[in-house]
Protein backbone atom coordinates (compact mmCIF):
# COMPACT_ATOMS: atom_id res chain seq x y z
CA UNK A 1 0.00 0.00 0.00
CA UNK A 2 1.50 3.12 -0.76
CA UNK A 3 0.91 6.78 0.98
CA UNK A 4 -1.74 9.38 -0.60
CA UNK A 5 0.27 11.86 -2.44
CA UNK A 6 -1.50 15.50 -2.75
CA UNK A 7 -1.23 18.43 -4.86
CA UNK A 8 -2.06 22.00 -5.10
CA UNK A 9 -4.66 21.96 -7.37
CA UNK A 10 -8.11 24.25 -8.88
CA UNK A 11 -10.61 23.84 -11.80
CA UNK A 12 -9.91 26.53 -14.74
CA UNK A 13 -13.15 28.64 -15.62
CA UNK A 14 -12.47 27.08 -19.02
CA UNK A 15 -10.62 23.90 -20.39
CA UNK A 16 -9.73 25.82 -23.28
CA UNK A 17 -6.64 28.08 -24.17
CA UNK A 18 -8.22 31.50 -23.78
CA UNK A 19 -7.96 33.67 -20.66
CA UNK A 20 -10.70 32.21 -19.19
CA UNK A 21 -8.50 28.58 -19.12
CA UNK A 22 -6.00 30.56 -16.98
CA UNK A 23 -8.46 32.08 -14.05
CA UNK A 24 -9.81 29.36 -11.20
CA UNK A 25 -13.39 28.94 -11.10
CA UNK A 26 -12.57 26.82 -7.81
CA UNK A 27 -9.07 25.79 -5.75
CA UNK A 28 -9.09 22.47 -4.26
CA UNK A 29 -6.52 19.69 -3.09
CA UNK A 30 -5.62 16.48 -5.82
CA UNK A 31 -5.07 13.15 -3.94
CA UNK A 32 -3.34 10.60 -5.46
CA UNK A 33 -4.79 7.03 -3.38
CA UNK A 34 -4.00 3.42 -3.94
CA UNK A 35 -7.43 3.32 -5.36
CA UNK A 36 -8.19 6.50 -7.60
CA UNK A 37 -7.32 10.12 -8.27
CA UNK A 38 -9.75 12.75 -6.22
CA UNK A 39 -10.05 16.34 -6.41
CA UNK A 40 -11.59 18.18 -2.90
CA UNK A 41 -12.79 21.51 -3.04
CA UNK A 42 -11.41 23.70 -0.31
CA UNK A 43 -13.65 25.10 2.62
CA UNK A 44 -16.25 22.52 1.58
CA UNK A 45 -17.45 24.51 -1.64
CA UNK A 46 -18.11 23.08 -4.88
CA UNK A 47 -18.79 19.00 -5.26
CA UNK A 48 -15.77 16.98 -4.54
CA UNK A 49 -14.99 14.87 -7.81
CA UNK A 50 -13.68 11.35 -7.37
CA UNK A 51 -12.13 9.26 -10.30
CA UNK A 52 -11.12 5.56 -9.56
CA UNK A 53 -7.85 4.48 -11.14
CA UNK A 54 -9.86 2.18 -12.83
CA UNK A 55 -12.17 3.88 -14.50
CA UNK A 56 -9.05 6.62 -15.79
CA UNK A 57 -7.68 6.03 -19.36
CA UNK A 58 -4.65 8.25 -19.05
CA UNK A 59 -3.66 11.32 -17.69
CA UNK A 60 -1.63 14.21 -19.44
CA UNK A 61 -0.04 17.58 -19.86
CA UNK A 62 -2.89 19.60 -21.32
CA UNK A 63 -1.06 22.93 -20.62
CA UNK A 64 1.90 25.20 -19.72
CA UNK A 65 0.33 28.83 -18.81
CA UNK A 66 -0.73 27.62 -15.83
CA UNK A 67 0.37 24.09 -16.04
CA UNK A 68 -2.60 21.61 -16.53
CA UNK A 69 -3.40 18.36 -16.80
CA UNK A 70 -6.13 16.39 -18.45
CA UNK A 71 -7.59 13.29 -17.07
CA UNK A 72 -9.68 10.98 -19.75
CA UNK A 73 -11.91 8.20 -18.24
CA UNK A 74 -12.54 5.10 -19.71
CA UNK A 75 -15.79 6.66 -21.67
CA UNK A 76 -14.04 9.57 -22.99
CA UNK A 77 -14.68 12.12 -20.04
CA UNK A 78 -11.85 14.56 -20.08
CA UNK A 79 -11.48 16.78 -16.69
CA UNK A 80 -9.09 19.38 -16.64
CA UNK A 81 -7.44 20.56 -13.38
CA UNK A 82 -4.33 23.39 -12.91
CA UNK A 83 -1.71 22.11 -10.61
CA UNK A 84 0.60 24.23 -8.98
CA UNK A 85 3.64 24.26 -6.74
CA UNK A 86 1.72 26.79 -4.29
CA UNK A 87 -1.47 27.84 -3.72
CA UNK A 88 -0.43 31.50 -3.73
CA UNK A 89 1.47 30.32 -6.93
CA UNK A 90 0.80 32.88 -10.37
CA UNK A 91 -1.52 31.94 -13.03
CA UNK A 92 0.92 33.03 -15.48
CA UNK A 93 3.82 30.74 -13.80
CA UNK A 94 5.72 28.43 -16.45
CA UNK A 95 7.13 26.40 -13.75
CA UNK A 96 5.27 22.83 -14.59
CA UNK A 97 7.15 20.75 -12.11
CA UNK A 98 4.10 19.82 -9.90
CA UNK A 99 1.79 19.34 -12.84
CA UNK A 100 4.69 16.93 -14.07
CA UNK A 101 4.94 15.20 -10.63
CA UNK A 102 1.06 14.66 -10.72
CA UNK A 103 1.48 13.17 -14.42
CA UNK A 104 3.96 11.19 -13.47
CA UNK A 105 2.65 9.29 -10.19
CA UNK A 106 -0.66 9.44 -12.07
CA UNK A 107 0.56 7.00 -14.54
CA UNK A 108 2.75 5.35 -12.52
CA UNK A 109 -0.29 4.16 -10.49
CA UNK A 110 -2.36 3.38 -13.78
CA UNK A 111 -0.01 1.05 -15.07
CA UNK A 112 0.19 -1.03 -11.32
CA UNK A 113 -3.45 -1.38 -11.36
Amino acid sequence: MSADVEWVASIPLSSGKSIAGRLSMLGGTLTLSDEAVTFTPLFGLGRTRRFALSDIRGVEADADRPPRLRLTTQQGRSFVLMVLSQRHTSVWSRDTTARDQAIAAISERLTRN
